[in-house]
């Protein structure tokens, strides 16, 4: 009967209010913590002592009155007579016993109590303003009072004749019970101007109406409020009506300060519930925005509806491995390799055979292409996760491992687990899938060691020098070895992956409402013993120092460029002891690169001149070594873990036991995925090796013009070619040369991050080129940017703004890094930088995950980053708040950067 608000509980046991915030919370949406008393204390309460027999008896009465012509007055006494059966009823013991846990864990207050109606808050009928919400309820006595009132508001006057007039009928109410938010500010906004709003262009604009305080007296009429129209593409306000008796005037600037954030909430809002919302926000005295409730707008024309169609495609994520322009070659492996990740592990979960039959379609179109970008299908792989149990919260916990929002629509004719089977047939699978995934995790560090062991025998095969007089038949061996393992044995890293985001969130959900901190989680997760991330940092520091107490090759470093001190390391005999050490670094990391899985990219073993620039910036910096600052961070999480768990010791024993099962799943979890990704990508440079070897080959034959042509063929006509199975071998010249006019076409162009297409439909080639537009806002300095934090802290700092690794010689020493996205490749920055700023990236992207074994304030998913902020200007990052502070701009002379391709 009572429910944390996170328990994403369905509408007939929860109501659609709290429906509704359970999925803005999965959504990563900051709403105040609460409980729900479900449908079921408010049936028992009918149910006890004969309460529902009097109920209906006193409608019955108020009925006849009504037919007697005396409505009104009828709907008012029998509203009065619910209210005074309500009051004397007795608590069934059950209720009561929720009560006071409802006491014991949300006192003491204020606390609100709202009514949560099955069928309030809909698309259909919201109910708004029909039922009672109770505020500033501080006792046990209060809040019993609260829940007899708003259970009474069932059968309101109002209520009842909005049932009426609307055909509308609420099956029964649950109760939100909520820590209330001391508001300094606080409003309504809607994601689509209402006509009384705005008239023309209503899609084009959102309105947002705030008063000081509460917004109860705003939703009541009581308050006149302020106005604002906002340009939905520009964020800008576009008017603004001030209340005449101006009583507002420092909510007025509160809200202009979060304006930014609340618009961005609001974006991520109505695409999570694909379609405009009317939308409660508050935000408290500490400068924090809360979003107090969220519904569907009633009343738009359906002109100005969003629909629920079409293909939702992203970057995120896949742009971390992938950041580029792809290859024919590789996006022909990943298109058949991700349909295998997806259909293996739900073979692993235990998922029926009838049930992944179901997901084939989806799973085979999981990924596309659009500028030659690879993008996520996110309609086909929430689809896929809606066709699992609890699919809902699976691809909310996917949303935010990948760092997007929102629920994209289906495609057609596929419809979602529950509505497949009945309860009885979707329990046992339940207890199936549950068992399945439990005996998987178990053995979880047992595949991790196996994957890295078939990793580890395949790049011994696979030895570059080993493949320059090696046959070509033996060499299309080699390609179907890695094709066989990315198909096929890819499950073990693939249930890393899928542990690490499930227990991610299972953990951020187990927090939520521990304290103020939505960085608890991310506080608990750094300096991770085994992240081999952050392991090269530590030998290029190591290596650094040696460079440092050489006279001869400090001097070397400080004036020669890195192909002279490359060749000077290898040739002259006083620097041997070095060159040994640095080949063995190349050894065992130089295949962990920026763009390391591109295939396309040439690793640090064959191209060593970043690592010697990277060298050069270490070899000239001071300061803290990297080992001494992750030792520092580690033990600040063991300290924020034993505070934690001694808290909650006495007063929740349970939750505490449970807290530290999840966090050490969660930590292991963590540092499993990234050995499994450095085993991935020992793997595709390996690959890459391979390819080129077959290219050489088939450049000699005259096939191919040159080696790399190789990467614009798909992986069957390679092999195809070497089998001398292919239908045109004589046009591979033709071929190669028409794909690489096209693929530079497609190159040229600079897709959005994000895009909802009709299916089949692709974006269009011939796009203008992106306007830089003004590189500081001219809101100035003070201006936001909101992203989501992945590791608390706060520093103001130079912006070093970085197309990517190969970059770092523009870093100094304690700047904050604005970049697109971040990959393994980066860590060794890590030690150079004071934060990060990412326009891309979820909480377990690499740049998250090494941002915390260093420490560094990091706010990732900041739309246009690397536009917006100059190269050189000075920046706030509040890893607290999951926001950057832009301040003055760059120091005249100093021309901005575009980072990121932009």
């Amino acid at each position: 009967m009572l429910e944390p608000l996170s328990s994403q509980a369905e509408e007939e046991a929860a109501g659609g209010k709290a429906r509704n915030l359970s999925k803005l919370l999965a959504l990563g949406l900051p709403v105040p913590p609460g409980l729900v008393l479900t449908r079921a204390a408010f049936d028992c309460m009918l149910d006890y002592d004969g309460l529902r027999a009097r109920i209906n008896e006193a409608e019955r009465e108020a009925g006849g009155r009504r037919a007697e012509g005396d409505a009104s007055a009828a709907l008012a006494r029998s509203a009065d007579a619910v209210r005074e059966l309500l009051a004397r009823a007795p608590w069934p013991p059950e209720v009561e016993g929720c009560i006071r846990q409802a006491a014991r864990e949300a006192l003491p207050g204020p606390l609100a109590v709202r009514s949560s109606a099955v069928g309030e808050d809909g698309a259909a009928a919201s109910f708004a303003g029909q039922f009672d919400s109770v505020l500033d309820v501080g006792s046990l006595a209060a809040l019993e009072a609260a829940i007899r009132r708003c259970w009474a508001s069932h059968w309101s006057a109002r209520a009842q004749f909005y049932r009426t007039t609307r055909r509308a009928t609420p099956l029964g109410m649950a109760l939100v019970i909520q820590k209330q938010v001391d508001a300094a500010v606080a409003g309504v906004l809607f994601t689509v101007a209402p006509a009384a709003a705005g008239g023309n262009g209503a899609r084009a604009h959102m309105v947002i109406e705030s008063c000081s305080g509460l917004a109860e007296g705003l939703v009541s009429g009581r308050t006149e409020p302020d106005r604002l129209v906002i340009d939905r593409s520009t964020g800008e306000v576009v008017s603004e009506v001030v209340a005449g008796q101006d009583p507002h005037r420092a909510a007025r600037a509160c809200l202009k300060e979060r304006l930014a954030e609340l618009v961005q909430y609001a974006e991520a809002i109505e695409e999570g519930f694909g379609c405009p919302q009317d939308i409660e926000w508050a935000i408290d005295r500490s400068g924090r925005v809360w979003i107090v409730q969220s519904r569907p707008i009633t009343t738009l024309p359906a002109s100005t509806r969003q629909p629920d169609a079409g293909v939702s495609w992203s970057n995120a994520n896949v742009s971390e491995n992938f950041p580029g322009p792809i290859s024919p070659f590789l996006y022909s492996i990943a298109a058949v390799g991700y349909y295998h990740y997806f259909r293996n592990l739900g073979l692993a979960f235990g998922v029926s055979k009838r049930r992944l039959a179901a997901m084939d379609r989806p799973l085979g179109t999981i990924i596309g292409v659009h500028g030659a970008r690879m993008y996520y299908n996110l309609s086909n792989i929430h689809a896929v996760l809606r066709l699992a149990p609890f699919g809902d919260a699976l691809a909310a916990a996917f949303n935010r491992f990948v760092g997007t929002a929102g629920r994209a629509p289906s495609p057609r004719g596929v419809v979602d687990w529950s509505s497949r089977r009945g309860r009885v047939s979707q329990a046992i699978e339940v207890v199936r899938i549950a068992a399945c995934t439990a005996w998987q995790y178990a053995l979880l560090r047992r595949r991790i060691e196996t994957f890295e062991r078939t990793a580890d025998e395949y790049a011994a095969r696979t030895r570059p020098e080993a493949l320059a007089d090696r046959p070509l038949q033996d060499l299309g061996d080699d390609l179907a070895a890695f094709l066989d393992i990315r198909f096929h044995r890819w499950k073990n890293a693939s249930l890393a992956d899928a542990a690490a985001m499930v227990c991610y969130a299972l953990l951020e959900r187990s927090l939520r409402g521990l304290g103020d901190d939505d960085a608890l989680h991310n506080r608990l997760l750094r300096a991770l013993t085994g992240v081999p991330s952050s392991q090269p940092p530590l030998r290029l520091w190591a290596l650094s120092r040696l460079i440092r107490e050489h006279p001869a090759l400090r001097s070397l470093f400080a004036t020669g460029s890195a192909s002279e001190i490359l060749a000077a390391i290898r040739a002259d005999p006083r620097f041997h002891a070095f060159s040994l050490e640095f080949g063995r670094f190349l050894d065992d990391w130089g295949f962990r690169s920026s763009e390391e899985l591109m295939l396309t990219v040439p690793s640090l073993q064959e191209r060593p001149e970043p690592a010697i620039e990277l060298l050069r910036q270490y070899a000239a910096s001071d300061g803290e070594p990297p080992q001494d600052a992750i030792a520092r961070q580690a033990a600040s999480r063991v300290a924020d873990t034993a505070r934690l768990l001694k808290s909650l010791r006495f007063r929740a024993p349970l939750r505490a036991l449970w807290i530290r099962l999840v966090l050490a799943a969660t930590q292991r979890a963590i540092c499993y995925r990234e050995r499994a990704r450095l085993k991935q990508a020992l793997l595709y440079t390996r690959c890459r090796r391979v390819a080129l070897a077959i290219g050489d080959r088939l450049a000699r034959a005259g096939k191919v013009a040159s080696r790399d042509d190789v990467f614009m063929l798909t992986w069957r006509e390679v092999t195809e070619l070497i089998d001398g199975s292919a239908m045109f071998p004589y046009s591979t010249l033709q071929l190669v040369d028409l794909r690489r006019h096209a693929h530079a076409r497609l190159a040229a162009m600079r897709p959005p991050d994000a895009v909802r297409l009709d299916e089949g439909e692709y974006l269009p080639i011939e796009q203008p080129p992106q306007p830089a537009g003004e590189l500081w806002p001219e809101a100035g300095s003070g201006t936001a940017l909101v992203g989501t934090s992945a590791c608390s802290g706060r520093t103001t700092a130079r912006a070093a703004v970085l197309a990517d690794v190969a970059e770092a010689r523009k870093l100094a020493r304690g700047d904050v890094l604005v970049t697109r996205q971040t990959d393994p490749g980066w860590g060794p920055v890590f030690c150079l930088i004071s934060g990060l700023v990412i326009e891309r990236g979820g909480m377990l992207s690499h740049g998250a995950i090494l941002a915390r074994e260093f420490g560094l304030p990091c706010v990732v998913g900041v739309k246009d980053a690397t536009r917006l902020i100059p190269h050189g200007g000075t920046i706030t990052v509040d890893g607290d708040r999951g926001a950057c502070h832009l301040a003055a701009p760059a120091a005249e002379g100093e021309a901005p950067l575009q980072g990121g391709g932009a």
